[in-house]
């Protein structure tokens, strides 16, 4: 009986565990839909050209978003951290007369983008750049490998790469393993730090294969992980009611139990 019991106190305190994480997901999500609409707007004014707009909507969803990360345990400390370097560079992008247009543009469509990737399972924004990242990679590779090669023309092209990619980059750590972004960074690094050397070209070059075949990898992981939505999610609420409905019936059946005995006793 005792064994039972214990059983029983544990399945509830599982049961529970799960009830609480589905309640947080909720509640996060509610948080992060409140939020997108704002970092949607703050995105269409900034694309308007209407950058005073755009910055008073940052700032109504940093006021929100403050209120949202109090609560604990609604997000990661990778992702606050990821939320407010973003809207720091955008409000920053917007603020500064220098860096309107595309500057502006890239700088808050990188924080639209975070918020997406944390509150999505599937199907991130970010993975609609895929067309733009990889022509303007493509062009900077062909500029590598033309005859003679640019130094000037690589490194332009390289730039346009750079600043798309730096678009995407908080995503990115945040749907991938450590692992693999540090390994796509060294390659991006050692291509910056050599591109101006000819005497590194063909090593250049091979790192820039890889770093192909990388963002190919990268993307395709993403248009995967779209045809099995939110899997790992289901496993979890489908575990959570079975432990659930499991501990309800042990509970009942314990309780019944208890009462014959009692009966018993007092019979």
């Amino acid at each position: 009986m005792k064994l039972f019991k214990g059983l029983v106190i544990s399945a509830v305190v599982v049961a529970w565990f799960f009830f609480l994480f589905d309640t947080g997901f909720a509640k996060q999500a509610d948080e992060l839909k409140k939020l997108d609409q704002l970092a949607d707007e703050a995105l269409q004014f900034t694309l308007a050209e209407r950058y005073g707009d755009s910055l008073k909507s940052l700032r109504q969803l940093e006021s929100e978003m403050n209120r949202a990360l109090s609560h604990p345990y609604l997000f990661s400390m990778d992702e606050v951290r990821m939320l407010q370097l973003s809207l720091s560079d955008a409000k920053g992008a917007l603020e500064g007369e220098a860096t309107h247009g595309e500057e502006a543009v890239h700088a808050v469509m990188k924080f639209r983008f975070v918020l997406d990737a944390i509150g999505s399972s599937y199907q991130p924004l970010w993975a609609d750049m895929e067309d733009r990242v990889m022509e303007a990679f493509h062009a900077f590779q062909d500029s590598a490998r033309g005859e003679p090669a640019s130094e000037r023309g690589m490194e332009e092209a390289f730039r346009r790469f750079a600043k798309l990619y730096d678009v995407i980059y908080p995503s990115i750590l945040l749907d991938f393993p450590v692992e693999t972004v540090k390994n796509m960074d060294a390659r991006v690094q050692f291509i910056e730090t050599h591109i101006g050397n000819p005497q590194k070209r063909d090593e250049l070059i091979a790192e820039t294969d890889l770093l192909e075949a990388d963002l190919r990898s990268l993307f395709s992981d993403v248009k995967e992980d779209e045809a099995d939505p939110s899997l790992w999610w289901v496993i979890i609420s489908t575990g959570g009611m079975i432990l659930l409905a499991l501990s309800y019936a042990g509970y009942r059946k314990y309780r019944g139990e208890k009462k014959r005995y009692e009966k018993k006793q007092n019979d």
